[in-house]
């Protein structure tokens, strides 16, 4: 009987140090699959676009930094988050101010653009219907010269509260079809991967019983 027991030692424990790498691993992707499913309940419940193309979270205008203009205030890749501001309150800004604003296509020679600068400048003008109108003159903290357009006040989208480093990259892999890809394949392999796992378990299991039968004096 002793020789019997010596012999079993080493598969014992390596069969306790399998258990306990599978536990862990069955544990690490458990959480990743949670948190994908999180990301994907918060992408799809959260998100919104508004009507100028920017995407909205809680009713507040969030943006990817493209470009480096505002450095050092944030920088490419960052998720920077707006206050919403009303249509009254956009006649009102100060100098100072950073604000999302949309230009026109004529203003950049192509498409409409939403661009984030610090306001420089302000100036009343009258309007085309009679009425005054509140321009902006804007600029990038680090561009020498400020923006060749003029904002009004209308095409002002919000007012800068903060940033998320390196959200906007994330932001823009969240809004990738690969990503419902990925979301779709780790749960899978989730699943595969569990399902593996209990019928290597149930056959260790009665190897094990036919083992302990075969070594029963």
């Amino acid at each position: 009987m002793a020789q019997v027991t010596l012999a079993s030692q080493p598969t014992a424990g390596r069969e306790s140090r399998g258990r306990r790498v599978a536990t862990i691993a069955e544990s690490i992707l458990t959480v990743v699959v949670v948190v994908l499913l999180v990301l994907a309940v918060a992408l799809a419940v959260l998100v919104r676009r508004g009507p100028d193309g920017e995407s909205l979270i809680l009713g507040h205008p969030v943006f990817s930094v493209g470009s480096g203009s505002m450095t050092p205030t944030f920088d490419t890749g960052d998720l920077i988050f707006d206050n919403p501001v009303a249509a009254t309150a956009a006649t009102h800004l100060h100098k100072g101010q950073i604000i999302s604003f949309v230009t026109s296509s004529s203003e950049v020679g192509g498409v409409p653009t939403i661009i984030t600068h610090r306001i420089v400048g302000v100036a009343v003008v009258p309007g085309v219907t009679g009425g005054p109108e509140v321009l902006y003159t804007t600029k990038g903290d680090a561009n020498n010269a400020p923006d060749h357009f003029r904002v009004p006040s209308t095409a002002v989208l919000g007012i800068y509260e903060g940033r998320i480093p390196f959200g906007g990259y994330v932001l823009s892999y969240l809004h990738q079809p690969i990503t419902f890809i990925v979301l779709i394949l780790i749960p899978a392999s989730y699943l595969v991967f569990s399902e593996t796992r209990r019928r290597w378990r149930l056959i260790t299991e009665e190897e094990r019983a036919v083992r302990d039968q075969g070594h029963r004096p």
